[in-house]
C-alpha cells in the first residue's frame, strides 16, 4: 500500500478522535452546566421548605397562645361571675346592701377595675389612648 492511503487514513483516524474529543468535552461541558442547575433547583427548594416549616411552625406557635389566651379570658370571665354571685348571695338579706355606696368608693372600685382589665390585655374603656 501506498505511503498516500496510510496519510489518509491516519488522518481520517485522527479528525474521529478529534471529534470524540471535541464531542466528549462539549458534552462534558453541557452536564456540567446542567448539574449545577440542578443542585441549585435542589438548593432553593431546600430553603423554601424551611422557610415553610419555620412559617407554619409560627403559625401553629400563635394558635397555641391565642387559644391559651382565650381560654384565660373565659376563666377571668368565669370567676367573676362566680364572684359576682358570692356578693349577691353575701348580701342578699344584709340591710348595709339596700344603702347607696359612696362616690370615693365606687371611684376607687372603678379605677381598681380598670386596672384589672388594663393589665390583662384588654382596652379600658372610659379612658382614652394617650
Amino acid at each position: 500500500m501506498k505511503i498516500s492511503y496510510w496519510v489518509l487514513i491516519a488522518a481520517f483516524i485522527v479528525s474521529v478522535a478529534g471529534g470524540l474529543v471535541w464531542s466528549a468535552d462539549h458534552y462534558h461541558g453541557k452536564f456540567l452546566e446542567e448539574k449545577k442547575r440542578a443542585d441549585d433547583a435542589n438548593q432553593r427548594a431546600d430553603s423554601s421548605e424551611a422557610v415553610t416549616a419555620n412559617v407554619l411552625r409560627t403559625v401553629a406557635i400563635t394558635n397555641i397562645v391565642l387559644e391559651t389566651n382565650q381560654h384565660a379570658k373565659q376563666q377571668i370571665a368565669l370567676e367573676s361571675q362566680r364572684a359576682a354571685n358570692d356578693i349577691k348571695v353575701a348580701v342578699a338579706d344584709d340591710d348595709c346592701a339596700l344603702r347607696v355606696v359612696p362616690a370615693g368608693a365606687a371611684k376607687r372600685l372603678y379605677e381598681y377595675a380598670n386596672g384589672l382589665r388594663a393589665g390583662s390585655g384588654g382596652s379600658t374603656s372610659g379612658q382614652p389612648d394617650r
